[in-house]
């Protein structure tokens, strides 16, 4: 008899937590069910083989008895004889039980649907001594219900259960602008799902923050036979748009200005979110000064909205004329003057 490394028909480590091996198993059972593979059988074996493995790794009893005999073999505690492994000598090697050997027998002739290794070990506690693949079931119930049934329910052609599980939940980032997620609308995007690319239209709410999550039902994974598919959460990121930029709920914007205006002073307009305002600019501001507006940023979760910050930064112009450079070098030579004084 052949040792069954049901870790590796899983493709998991020893140490895999529970919650990894069901999902595992939830992975392999749906791509290798007969439903989904045209009655194929390799597919059946492959799909017998892996719920044999969870029928064991997914009971805590059941997985702490096989992890004993897996500890036995892996330091050398037994050493299995030419033949294979030997249950009838396993117990005795390892001076447990005192040698006691494992029996086990099926009172309804079931006893094909998992190895030899399972039925000898583990098939005494199915209950009335049925046994049950992931292909047919006959014969007496398990108390408590199998892990299979845990997973999936329902039935289908062949006498094999059939999946009926809701699609997965998918969570996917969408990046808004800062202006459009202020005003809310209508948003186009474009996605690849199992089906092919998909364009879907969804409704931002006025003031979204960044983090929030817009659900589209039923476009998220694809359900299993009478399972709905999962829904889509768009995940919100408010992106910087028309020179503002957003930190918590204070916005920022950088506003360009010349010399002469920074040096006298002077009156701007300025676009916020919503509107346009005259910012008085005050004489001698420097570049990276700021003018902090109050209620002018972004709504927070409160509803209040926080402040607009005015970046300033100090440009020459484009073109100088003559005349203007001509002031300029006045300028200069004042300065000049003022620096030896």
């Amino acid at each position: 008899m052949d040792f069954k490394d049901y870790y590796k028909v899983l493709g998991l480590g020893k140490e895999a937590a529970e919650a990894d091996i069901k999902k595992t198993y939830r992975k392999l059972a749906k791509k290798y069910h007969p439903d989904t593979n045209d009655g194929s059988k390799a597919s059946e074996d492959k799909f017998k083989e892996v719920t044999e493995a969870y029928e064991v790794l997914g009971d805590k009893d059941k997985r702490a008895k096989y992890d004993e005999m897996y500890d036995d073999l892996k330091s050398g505690r037994y050493q299995a004889q030419s033949g294979g492994f030997d249950p009838s000598d396993y117990r005795t090697q390892t001076g447990q039980n005192g040698g006691a050997q494992y029996t086990w027998s099926s009172s309804d002739g079931d006893a094909g649907d998992f190895s030899d290794f399972f039925n000898m070990f583990f098939g005494g506690s199915r209950g009335g001594g049925s046994t049950r693949s992931g292909g047919n079931r006959s014969g007496g119930n398990r108390s408590g219900g199998s892990v299979y049934e845990d997973l999936f329910s329902g039935r289908s052609r062949g006498g094999y259960e059939s999946i009926n599980e809701d699609g997965q939940d998918i969570d996917a980032k969408v990046e808004i602008g800062i202006k459009q997620a202020y005003k809310g609308g209508e948003q186009t995007i474009t996605l690849q799902t199992e089906a092919g690319t998909k364009t879907v239209k969804f409704k931002i709410p006025p003031g979204i923050q960044s983090g929030e999550k817009i659900k589209l039902s039923g476009l998220g994974g694809p359900g299993y036979g009478k399972g709905k598919a999962g829904s889509l959460y768009l995940v919100i990121e408010l992106k910087s748009e028309a020179g503002f930029s957003l930190e918590g709920s204070d916005l920022e914007k950088a506003i360009e200005i010349f010399p002469w205006q920074a040096a006298l002073g002077d009156e701007i307009l300025v676009t916020t979110l919503d509107e346009r305002l005259n910012v008085k600019i005050p004489a001698g501001i420097q570049s990276g000064g700021k003018l902090r507006i109050a209620s002018r940023g972004y709504p927070a979760k409160n509803g209040k909205r926080g402040a607009l910050s005015i970046i300033i930064k100090i440009v020459n112009p484009p073109r100088l004329t003559g005349e203007m450079k001509k002031l300029y070098e006045q300028l200069a030579e004042l300065s000049k003057s003022t620096v030896k004084k």
